[in-house]
């Protein structure tokens, strides 16, 4: 009797080794799976800080503030001027003639405006036409002889920016009229850059005075450089 009672608790020994293994087994994937889920949280975590902190670190890559810049020192010269600038400038009395105002970004006025004005009174033609270079909105520049002297009832019907004997500076063309009592007459100039300033000669433009076209004016220019270039 006691040999089959042992016999037969073999097998019950084995069914209850069985049930520990098994048990052991499921405890150990239960504490692996809570293990595996620590490292997700706390990545999740990570990501979610590092979103609240990028927005702020972001911040410093922002453009300046246009406004800042107005506090820098020279900052006019470090903005290309635009013909709508330029036909903003304060004239004072007199109209801006926007048609023929431009910007300019050579020797020796360099992010300036080459700008003509007229009395609004007299808007066709636009009579009492003067022109001048500004800089930041302040007249830098009266170009001499304008009209060949001629003091009244003149306008601008042109203007033009080449370099006209080939020394590298651009020199002005100015293709003027004037009014008359049979009819409006020519009065052209050119002002030659000397690199520091612009100056013209009335003899020479007198030369001039049978052409209406910028394109004219400078072929003969070009072709007879000893009258104006000296």
């Amino acid at each position: 009797m006691l040999r089959i009672s042992i016999y037969r608790s073999k097998p019950m020994r084995k069914k209850i080794c069985a049930l520990i293994l098994a048990a052991a087994f499921f405890a150990s994937c239960a504490i692996n799976g809570k293990v595996d889920e620590q490292p997700k949280k706390q990545a999740a975590e990570s990501t979610q800080a590092s979103a609240e902190i990028k927005p702020a670190e972001t911040a410093k890559n922002e453009p300046a503030n246009p406004a800042n810049l107005a506090n820098k020192k020279n900052v006019f010269d470090e903005i290309k001027v635009t013909k709508t600038d330029c036909a903003g400038v304060d004239v004072g009395d007199s109209a801006v003639m926007a048609k023929q105002t431009f910007p300019i970004d050579f020797a020796p006025f360099t992010n300036s405006c080459f700008v003509t004005a007229y009395n609004p009174e007299y808007d066709d033609p636009p009579l009492e036409s003067e022109f001048a270079i500004y800089k930041d909105g302040k007249k830098v520049f009266d170009f001499p002889g304008q009209f060949n002297g001629v003091e009244y009832g003149c306008w601008v019907e042109g203007a033009a920016f080449e370099d006209l004997n080939g020394d590298n500076l651009k020199d002005i063309i100015v293709a003027g009229m004037c009014s008359a009592k049979s009819a409006p007459y020519s009065e052209n100039m050119v002002y030659v850059n000397t690199g520091k300033a612009f100056t013209t000669s009335e003899d020479a433009n007198s030369k001039l005075a049978d052409f209406k076209r910028i394109k004219d004016i400078t072929d003969f220019v070009r072709k007879n450089q000893q009258i104006f270039f000296k």
